[in-house]
């Protein structure tokens, strides 16, 4: 059974940014595999540096699709995601600084948590303003990680 698992009360409603999500869910539980099977930390290190990376592309798709809908709560959002950006990347050092096996796992945890609460509730809030929005849905494939360089 997977440490994290995707449900359907977790879909947006946006094929992207659902398939965003799924690929977080998707690290976050290989990164529970490695630390399971006791992987090396080169290894850990690699998987931790992707859920980085995913994030924050992640983040600049999303923040470009409720940027041409013109969320009114953009701002908060962003600020949550660089937060977060900000707190993960202390955790990818704290994660590679710790042997134990539990703070590793506690890391994970806070990591599921945060992605879970903030789907369910923070992306869950600008639903309404992306389906059926063709507006939405262009931005959502036309995003570029280039993108999040020229937006920060």
């Amino acid at each position: 059974m997977p440490y994290f698992n995707w449900t359907p009360e977790m879909a947006i409603g946006l094929a992207r940014i659902d398939d965003d999500h799924k690929v977080l869910v998707a690290i976050m539980n290989r990164l529970f595999d490695n630390l399971e099977t006791d992987q090396d930390d080169e290894t850990m290190e690699q998987s931790f540096k992707a859920l980085v990376r995913y994030t924050e592309i992640h983040f600049g798709r999303e923040e470009a699709v409720l940027s041409v809908v013109n969320y009114p709560d953009l701002s908060s959002h962003r600020d949550d995601h660089n937060l977060f950006i900000k707190d993960i990347n202390q955790m990818q050092k704290e994660f590679g600084d710790s042997t134990s096996r539990k703070e590793k796992t506690k890391l994970l945890d806070y990591l599921k948590n945060w992605l879970t609460n903030h789907i369910m509730i923070d992306d869950m809030a600008y639903k309404s303003f992306i389906i059926d929005n063709p507006k939405a849905a262009k931005a959502s494939m036309v995003f570029s990680s280039v993108e999040l360089w020229t937006q920060r």
